[in-house]
């Protein structure tokens, strides 16, 4: 009664060989390791702007948990490819069989393996990539939006810093004035007025000097925040300089052209589409159920029997109605996103440019040589006030205008820091600002240099 074990030990080893290889990292980390955070270190650093995006792109927590996200469908991506839907099953069998007073055991073996039909090896594969490919350039669309994001962080910073610059020479301009008016005003050569209204003047500049300084700290904590910088501890130098010339823009139709093309949220829509047609169509496929061929050995009162056969689930309780249907709303929820996306990234841009040409109009109206000229006005009100041929009134004019001026100055140029940053988000990165200073229009497939 030895033989059934000569049939068992080869069975396991043929479950064994269908079963194939424990890959040797299989359950190891992985490629998690390669997106942990890289930790906030103190340090004192000069950055340029181009410095400060590869600094974000590689610190970015929301970029990290992007990349590990691509991983998971990555994963999900190798389970579709396997060749066999399941593992194969081994069961044994033993008997004891009662014939007339006289007993026996029957043993046998038996060996299952389910395999794909109808293609649904094929069309589970094709869903996972198309979802890997939708995960990949929803990443590429973050990484554009941290860039833009970085870009005006950097560049607000340059702003404030210049906010500092200009309003230390308005209270500079200010305080002359002031001293000047209080001398005056202690020979009995000014009246009580012309005091007043210089020491009005000068608290303004003075106020506005504060202001500026809060708000250049600001800007820098808002950029380190992006950058994964301590506030605390580390200390920041920006190198670039602010000089904001003209986009050479293409006209609309182009311009929207490349933006479709080049919107990798878009192309994750249209991606995430694919992979709803792909799972309603193995949805479908589904209703007929893989096949299990089975391999079996066994002894019947003494005698050894072999044999191969075929079995399947018959779909008559569970004919996947629900999940057809699921998939059939998936599909056209699916759709419906990316048609809406489509309008918005077309009604993105043509605000965006509609915005930016806006800002370049009104900063070409404030610019630097209108700051200039108002406070070359104050200069030359404080020789004419030196000279005793201009009173209070023309000393608060020149004043106010200074301090006006400033103002919208720097709104024109906020605004149009902006507006390019809106740009370069809603065109997906096809206009964008690759160092402070040199605005360019970038083709399709250019990298940040």
């Amino acid at each position: 009664m030895n033989r059934p074990w000569k049939l068992v030990v080869p069975a396991a080893c043929v479950a064994l060989g269908l079963a194939g290889p424990v890959p040797a990292d299989q359950f190891s980390m992985g490629r998690v390791g390669d997106y942990l955070a890289e930790k906030p270190v103190n340090e004192s650093v000069s950055l340029s702007l181009q410095q400060a995006l590869e600094k974000a792109l590689r610190r970015n927590s929301a970029l990290q948990s992007a990349r590990a996200g691509v991983g998971r469908f990555e994963g999900r991506l190798t389970h579709a490819s396997r060749w066999l839907p399941a593992n194969p099953e081994l069961s044994l069998q033993v008997a004891e069989r009662d014939q007339g007073g006289q007993s026996s055991t029957d043993k046998g073996i038996r060996l299952s393996q389910e395999i794909w039909i109808g293609g649904q090896r094929g069309l589970g594969k094709a869903a996972a990539s198309a979802r890997l490919t939708a995960a990949e350039q929803r990443l590429a669309f973050l990484e554009t939006s941290v860039r833009a994001r970085v870009r005006l962080a950097y560049l607000e910073a340059l702003l404030a810093r210049e906010s500092v610059e200009t309003a230390e020479r308005a209270e500079t301009l200010t305080g002359k004035l002031y001293q000047f008016a209080s001398q005056r005003f202690q020979a009995g050569a000014a009246t009580q007025l012309i005091l007043n209204t210089a020491r009005i003047g000068a608290a303004r500049a003075r106020a506005a000097l504060v202001d500026a300084r809060r708000d250049h700290k600001r800007a820098r904590l808002a950029l380190m925040e992006l950058l994964v910088m301590d506030p605390e501890s580390a200390r920041l130098r920006l190198t670039s300089e602010l000089s904001l010339d003209r986009f050479n823009l293409p006209s609309m139709g182009p311009l929207l052209g490349e933006a479709l093309k080049r919107r990798q949220d878009l192309v994750a829509a249209a991606r995430e589409v694919v992979a709803a047609r792909k799972t309603l169509s193995l949805s479908k496929r589904q209703l007929i159920p893989n096949l299990k061929v089975f391999g079996f050995m066994k002894e019947e009162e003494g005698a050894d029997v072999a044999g191969l056969g075929v079995s399947m689930p018959i779909p008559v309780w569970d004919t996947r109605s629900g999940e057809n249907q699921v998939a059939r709303a998936e599909l056209e929820q699916a759709r419906i996103e990316e048609d809406a996306l489509r309008l918005q990234v077309r009604t993105e841009v043509i605000g965006a440019v509609t915005d930016y040409n806006a800002a370049r109009q009104r900063l070409e109206v404030f610019g630097k040589d209108v700051l200039a000229s108002a406070e070359e006005n104050v200069r030359l009100t404080e020789k004419a006030f030196r000279a005793g041929s201009v009173g209070a009134p023309t000393l608060a004019m020149a004043q106010d205008d200074l301090i006006n001026t400033r103002r919208e100055y720097l709104d024109a140029l906020r605004e149009a820091i902006g507006a390019a940053a809106a740009l370069e988000r809603s065109t997906g990165g096809v206009v964008a600002l690759r160092e402070a200073g040199t605005e360019q229009l970038k083709n399709t497939g250019d990298s940040e240099s």
